[in-house]
């Protein structure tokens, strides 16, 4: 089971799975604009990199949302996501 935690000094959130870190979105918050920017994703394992960045981004929007941010993206993965999101929506 993934959990999902905003480490906010460091501006990312890291989600784990039971007593490990598997995946990491760096991002930018500007507080003026009420905008989130999803600068980097990154996979911390090589196993199931794509389901982990997935989940990542999936839990990530929904924050995003539930504090109505706009969301700019400039990493590809998180682009990607969001594309292949869209289409099936």
């Amino acid at each position: 089971m993934y959990t999902m935690l905003n480490n906010q000094e460091a501006s990312k959130f890291d989600l784990y799975l039971p007593g490990r870190l598997v995946a990491s979105l760096h991002y930018k918050i500007d507080d003026e604009a009420n905008d989130v920017m999803f600068v980097y994703c990154e996979a911390i394992e090589d196993i199931d990199k794509d389901v982990h960045c997935q989940e990542i981004m999936k839990r990530a929007l929904e924050d995003a949302r539930g504090r109505w941010l706009k969301v700019t993206v400039t990493c590809p993965i998180a682009l990607k996501y969001m594309e292949k999101n869209a289409a099936e929506s």
